[in-house]
């Protein structure tokens, strides 16, 4: 720690899938927070759309992106609203780029990036965690699924339950008199 760092406060930043909303990573960054006496800064990458092309092929030359950045802001803070409630005191930020460059720009002014592990079929998820560590400029957690809430209530076990059924099902299709091993 340097002297300029001294009446600064710990910020953690959590990015914010579009998809999940990363319930897991808010709560967890809002917990440490308070525990550190810090803010947390909730970013979401953005990438404009590409215009529309004029006739001719040729890009119109004013594009406006004011109104797409404020509908994803928008979004942004419904997302944390809904995770976080309507009272908390997490700064939400929108920021155009690629979710890897924007993170790994926001972890220049950051003590800690929270992201979630995603879902484990979501290769991109693992992907941009395993990347983000190792370009990162502050430690970087990765909240794992069994802490970021997803299948604790019922109808999530239920969902898992019916997923891993037609899994096996898929499996033994077409192979009559094939028996599955009994599950644990």
């Amino acid at each position: 720690m340097n002297v300029a760092d001294l009446g600064r406060a710990h910020t953690i930043v959590v990015g914010v899938s579009p998809t999940s909303g990363s319930p897991g990573a808010l709560r967890w960054a809002v917990e440490e927070a308070s525990l550190r006496g810090g803010r947390v800064v909730a970013v979401r990458a953005w990438r404009p759309h590409a215009p529309e092309t004029a006739t001719g092929g040729r890009v119109p030359s004013v594009v406006s992106d004011d109104g797409a950045r404020g509908d994803e802001l928008t979004r942004l803070a419904d997302d944390v609203a809904h995770v976080l409630g309507h009272d908390h005191l997490v700064e939400t930020r929108v920021v155009a780029g690629k979710r890897r460059a924007v993170l790994v720009e926001e972890s220049r002014s950051a003590d800690l990036v929270v992201i979630d592990a995603g879902h484990s079929t979501e290769v991109g998820a693992r992907w941009l965690g395993s990347r983000l560590v190792r370009a990162s400029h502050c430690p970087v957690v990765v909240v794992p699924p069994a802490l970021g809430g997803r299948g604790s209530s019922p109808f999530g076990a239920a969902a898992g339950r019916l997923g891993r059924s037609v899994e096996r099902a898929a499996g033994t299709a077409g192979r009559p008199g094939f028996q599955h091993p009994p599950t644990p």
